[in-house]
């Protein structure tokens, strides 16, 4: 095994973790995550990666009131959606992160059923889902609306990166999803039990794929959702999460129950222009973790880097096995 597929890792101590999540740093590997205990003290840690040195190294620790559920960067600011132990509540914080390690608290305010806060790149308004509806925010003029709400429930919500007026929620096993120019909502069974995770190919419009308690991953075209394009079968445990490659759309991570991780090539179905129908394939199975893996990040640095965190609170950087670089690169 070469010295660039070696874990590298770090513990946040006795301290149980739920997320992960990476922060656009020039081009260097940072990645925030949020600690997820009931009777203790909770806190944001923000790592570096170094590659070179084959080394975390910690950026900031910053105090949080609660347990961290989901942790959104968009640039300097993190946006962290937590539960109040006293409260049993849910709130969402935004944090800006200074120079020398200092940071400053913006807004700290109650959100019931709060699920994500969506932050396309280079744009001044961000995204509110709760259980029941979407709030479009403007960062600039400080003004809300509300562009969907309804009286079902929603558990999971994204957006396509292609097109800002479409959304994608999950209702248990079912996917939903909504033009907000129209009414009319497309809702299909994608999983037969609870979908965990669902993201968006960054390159290729209209894919996404979902992961489930089904012991399923699967690709979907939301034109076409009579049936999948691409369903992983051959899975033993329930996908927890489930990661385009942010660069190379034809490497997908998956995280399971069980503490691995599986890096597949599936460049049938990527954006990578093909002369002849290539096979997919399992690259490599990641098992350093002892028990779920709920957080899982690609880095924004380069599209070689892997973050993951284990409940019990240890984060493993991973990388891609350099024979399968070269394979894309060349």
């Amino acid at each position: 095994m070469d010295q660039q597929t070696q874990p590298v890792q770090i513990s946040f101590g006795e301290q149980n973790c739920r997320c992960v999540s990476n922060i656009v740093f020039n081009k260097r590997h940072v990645f925030a995550v949020g600690t997820w205990n009931a009777k203790k003290n909770n806190e944001i840690y923000v790592n570096e990666y170094l590659e070179l040195e084959q080394k975390i190294v910690q950026l900031y620790k910053i105090p949080i009131n609660g347990m961290v559920e989901k942790i959104i960067a968009k640039k300097e600011q993190l946006y962290v959606i937590y539960i109040d132990p006293q409260q049993r509540k849910t709130k969402l914080c935004c944090i800006e992160l200074a120079e020398n390690g200092r940071h400053q608290v913006n807004f700290d305010l109650l959100y019931e059923g709060l699920t994500n806060v969506i932050c396309p790149e280079d744009d001044p308004i961000i995204y509110l889902s709760s259980n029941k509806s979407i709030i479009q925010f403007d960062l600039n003029k400080q003004s809300f609306d509300n562009i969907i709400d309804d009286n079902d429930l929603y558990n999971l919500c994204e957006q396509d990166p292609h097109h800002k007026n479409l959304f994608v929620r999950s209702q248990n096993n079912y996917l939903c999803i909504q033009d907000t120019r129209e009414k009319k909502v497309n809702k299909f069974k994608a999983h037969s039990l609870q979908i965990l995770d669902i993201d968006f190919n960054p390159n290729k419009q209209y894919y996404l794929i979902t992961g489930g308690e089904d012991c399923l991953a699967k690709v979907w075209d939301i034109r076409k959702t009579q049936y999948a394009i691409k369903s992983f079968e051959d899975l033993q445990n329930s996908v927890l999460q489930a990661k385009f490659n942010k660069f190379h759309d034809q490497l997908v991570s998956l995280s399971f129950d069980d503490g691995t991780i599986s890096l597949y090539n599936i460049t049938s179905v990527s954006s990578v222009p093909q002369l002849n129908k290539e096979d997919d394939y399992l690259v490599k199975q990641y098992d350093e973790h002892e028990d779920s893996i709920y957080g899982l990040s690609w880095s924004r640095g380069t599209a070689w880097v892997l973050a993951s965190i284990g409940y019990s609170g240890h984060m493993i950087i991973n990388t891609v096995p350099t024979t399968e670089k070269y394979k894309i690169l060349l």
